[in-house]
């Protein structure tokens, strides 16, 4: 528990978080608590990606445009793309199943700490609800994690979100579509930035709902064992004889 927020030693399922690596490098590393791992990692995607236009080649591939797919991506920066892309699926894989063992292994009867008091921030755990973490970051990516307390998290995320919508221009070209101006909404649209946008919309959503049933189990944790130091050796006596 630190300023930053509670991180732990989770036990996620390794074949989620490889989904989630290969859906945005860096998300899968988030999962399980890997978050210096992870922003790096998101950074290296949104620039080598951007480099390489990969997400441009994709969309004309999908639109049947093989031709223009291959002349809009950069094959050296694609290779480079492609080596980092794997390694970053293997590697979550691998961190996550040797983190479930690890945790496996670890008595769960260490005390935990139930509040942090900082001149900056107070921490605490508590009992929360998954699905109120996982609608807020449906509503904007980094409100479930700071309905979490995962701070630095949420603004990263809340900051690379308006990024987003600034250079994809999804919003203008939303309105756009509701009014029934087909041609000029999909004519703004930045095809590159808007692809970013589902799995981040996804993944945010996703680790919100898992850090908040994570730390639910915490509480419980902790809530055993405080009652069973103080309670365990209490002299009470429940059912009194009558005679």
């Amino acid at each position: 528990m630190s300023m930053l927020g509670v991180t732990y030693a989770s036990v996620p399922r390794p074949l989620m978080v490889a989904w989630w690596s290969s859906a945005f490098p860096g998300f899968g590393h988030f999962i399980i608590n890997q978050y210096a791992r992870g922003v790096l990692l998101t950074l290296t995607e949104m620039l080598i990606n951007r480099l390489s236009r990969l997400n441009d080649a994709i969309v004309y591939t999908f639109c049947g445009r093989f031709d223009d797919a291959t002349a809009v991506l950069h094959a050296d920066w694609a290779f480079g793309y492609a080596t980092i892309y794997l390694f970053t699926i293997w590697d979550s894989y691998r961190a996550a199943r040797y983190q479930g063992r690890l945790r496996s292994l670890s008595a769960e009867e260490q005390p935990l700490p139930r509040m942090m008091i900082h001149p900056m921030e107070v921490q605490y755990i508590e009992r929360k609800k998954p699905l109120t973490g996982f609608f807020y970051s449906l509503l904007f990516p980094g409100l479930g994690q700071l309905y979490n307390q995962r701070f630095c998290l949420a603004f990263y995320l809340m900051f690379w979100w308006w990024v987003y919508i600034g250079m994809s221009h999804s919003l203008a070209a939303s309105v756009e579509l509701l009014y029934g101006s087909v041609s000029r909404s999909t004519g703004m649209l930045s095809q590159h930035w808007f692809m970013f946008m589902p799995s981040v919309l996804g993944g945010a959503a996703y680790h919100a709902y898992r850090v908040t049933i994570e730390q639910n189990r915490l509480f419980c944790v902790e809530q055993r064992e405080y009652l069973k130091k103080t309670y365990e050796r209490t002299e009470i006596a429940i059912f009194l004889d009558s005679g």
